[in-house]
């Protein structure tokens, strides 16, 4: 008679019933199969009141319990805003906050940290390997890049080497040869400190 939304469940009612014992869905309903079964009872007890003070012919007994039953379905009727004002208030007091965490949920909690944090380690871990490999090619290009130039200044010795032979040959026949060749073996042997007393004491002594 009166009408009732299905209970349907859900995570909000689960949640409820954790903490009160039931949910605002399984109340609503049995609030109004109890005040439907309190109108059914009330009319059907004048019913049978009237039937039995009153001397009625079968034909009046079947127009009283049509008429009876005309009247719950009425007073069904009638109390359905009035119950709807109800849920809202049990909706109220029974709904229980997003931030609000029950004791039984702790220990998942609990559980869902220890996934993330083993998760955040894990994490962590690949981060670290990828700095350390990071690090090692930065060093190997480093220790790459200073051997070319090592190679380079080797390059440019044996370019000075080669000219200071080009010129040992043009200028033997000349006059000012050895002070010619005196000159650009002191300069080259400038950038190498050991060699310089060598080649002055040893080629230039006279």
């Amino acid at each position: 008679m009166i009408k009732t939304d299905p209970w349907c469940g859900g995570t909000g009612e689960e949640y409820e019933t954790q903490h009160f014992g039931f949910g605002a869905q399984r109340l609503k309903i049995a609030i109004r199969q109890m005040v439907e079964q309190k109108i059914k009872t009330g009319v059907k007890d004048m019913e049978s009141y009237l039937q039995d003070s009153l001397d009625l012919n079968d034909t009046d007994k079947c127009t009283l319990t049509h008429s009876c039953d005309k009247l719950i379905q009425l007073y069904c009727e009638r109390a359905g805003p009035s119950l709807e004002i109800i849920d809202n208030e049990i909706e109220k007091v029974l709904k229980i906050p997003q931030n609000v965490l029950l004791s039984e949920d702790e220990v998942q909690l609990q559980d869902l940290s220890n996934t993330d944090y083993e998760k955040l380690k894990d994490e962590v871990f690949l981060l670290r390997k990828n700095v350390e490999r990071g690090a090692l090619m930065e060093a190997l290009l480093t220790a790459e890049d200073e051997e070319l130039s090592s190679l380079e200044t080797v390059c440019e010795t044996a370019k000075k080497d080669m000219e200071l032979l080009d010129s040992l040959l043009r200028h033997t026949e000349t006059s000012d040869s050895i002070k010619t060749i005196q000159h650009e073996t002191q300069f080259l042997c400038a950038s190498v400190p050991f060699m310089k007393n060598v080649v002055d004491n040893l080629i230039f002594d006279e």
